[in-house]
């Protein structure tokens, strides 16, 4: 393993990408800490436990990397620019000319994003806008004196806008000329950053007598088991025999496989879907202050992150945005078009429509225990952490979500990484090769 990180350093545009994703995640942590204007800071510093009352909010200060309970100009982290690729992606399924508009190659994908990055805007400045509004409600000791209510919430939510557009700005800068996805680095970064403060309290809460040492072990068990599965899961793939009509040396056709990976969409649909949940928690809330009966009562105590209708709808979500996220990137119809267009086919199976048909079979049976597995990976962990009863703050943390996308990009971002070795003849993390030149 140090050998293989050393590696890194030999190879010079794989150092400076790796340098540049350490600068661009050193502004991204430091970024975090800088404080919204007009945060009374002394008392924000006194009232560090604010977020820990709620679960939802706790789940967003999962996914900011901590920048919630700071108020800081990173507070909504990049979820915003989630939810806006989101909706896009739904406009592009139900307005075909707009898919089409698109599809236009560069040009189309240029367009995308900068609509994307317009939805980014409008999302964000709602959220800062109920953020702040909230924040001035329950929370009024954390705005300086001389801010009025409306000024903070003006401010705020221009100040965390700038905040969000910044680090759609660091993810993509990632993305070009660093390592791996930026967006979803950005995303593990922030989950990671609150892992060495989780283990401390579960240590201390041990040493406190305020935990069973057994507990602890189920804990760090729980922890364990579900990056082996989902290494495990992410590494297993079913090949397709493609046949390639070129023509070898001794006149035969050349023959090779299709990969498909048995989770296709990868962790697409938990960070789709976590990005949808963010709305679920204050939409019952709201339907609670607009109509207080008993049963909007008990819908909005469900719909607390990790109760039953919470962990329902976000099993739904999974699938839902597994098969959805498949027809954008892996289409049936699309790849066998590119078959055709390169003149290959797969044994037994008549090109054009038989050949989609045929991968489309293939693909919805993986999709559907691929979204399976990881919904239950989601979930279970949650289940568990609760039974036990561990801090709310520490649940989500080491729970099947967070882990699962930490383990997936953190997967994704080293295959980057070792094609890039491999091309060099240089040893890996994933396997070891004998590459170099005798």
């Amino acid at each position: 393993m140090i050998k293989a990180f050393l590696n890194i350093f030999k190879v010079e545009d794989l150092r400076k990408r790796f340098l540049f994703l350490i600068g661009m995640l050193v502004v991204y942590r430091i970024g975090a800490h800088i404080p919204v204007p007009g945060v009374d800071v002394a008392e924000l510093m006194r009232n560090r436990g604010f977020f820990d009352e709620g679960a939802f909010g706790n789940l967003m200060n999962l996914f900011s990397g901590g920048a919630r309970e700071n108020i800081s100009i990173f507070s909504l982290g990049i979820m915003p620019y989630i939810t806006s690729m989101i909706i896009m992606q739904l406009l592009k399924a139900i307005f075909p000319s707009l898919d089409k508009e698109f599809r236009e190659g560069p040009e189309g994908r240029r367009k995308f994003l900068q609509y994307s990055r317009y939805g980014t805007v409008a999302v964000t400045l709602i959220q800062g806008f109920l953020y702040a509004r909230s924040l001035v409600a329950s929370a009024p000791q954390f705005v300086l004196s001389s801010f009025s209510p409306v000024g903070f919430i003006i401010v705020f939510s221009l100040s965390v806008t700038a905040g969000t557009l910044v680090l759609l700005w660091m993810g993509e800068q990632i993305t070009e000329r660093g390592i791996g996805n930026g967006v979803s680095i950005l995303i593990m970064a922030g989950i990671i950053a609150r892992l060495p403060q989780a283990l401390i309290q579960l240590v201390l809460q041990v040493r406190n007598n305020t935990m069973d040492p057994m507990n602890l072990i189920i804990v760090l068990g729980l922890f364990f088991l579900v990056i082996a599965l989902v290494v495990f899961e992410e590494q297993a793939l079913r090949h397709i025999p493609i046949q390639h009509t070129r023509r070898a040396g001794g006149g035969q056709g050349i023959a090779s496989s299709m990969p498909f990976k048995i989770n296709p969409t990868g962790v697409i649909p938990i960070i789709f879907g976590s990005s949808l949940m963010m709305f679920i928690t204050p939409i019952f809330s709201w339907l609670r202050q607009w109509w207080d009966v008993p049963v909007t009562r008990s819908l909005e105590i469900l719909a607390q992150p990790g109760n039953t209708l919470y962990n329902v709808i976000f099993f739904l979500f999974i699938l839902f945005f597994a098969y959805f996220y498949l027809e954008i990137e892996l289409n049936p119809h699309d790849i066998a078009e590119d078959l055709r267009r390169r003149g290959d086919f797969i044994p037994g199976v008549r090109p054009g429509q038989k050949t989609e048909e045929y991968i489309a079979g293939i693909l919805y049976r993986l999709t559907l225990p691929g979204a399976i597995f990881i919904g239950v990976i989601a979930l279970l962990p949650n289940w568990v952490l609760r039974w036990i009863n561990i801090p709310g703050q520490l649940a989500y943390l080491m729970g099947g979500t967070s882990l699962l996308i930490m383990v997936n990009v953190a997967l994704e971002t080293l295959k980057q990484i070792e094609s890039q070795l491999m091309m060099h003849r240089l040893d890996g993390f994933i396997e070891k090769r004998s590459l170099r030149m005798k």
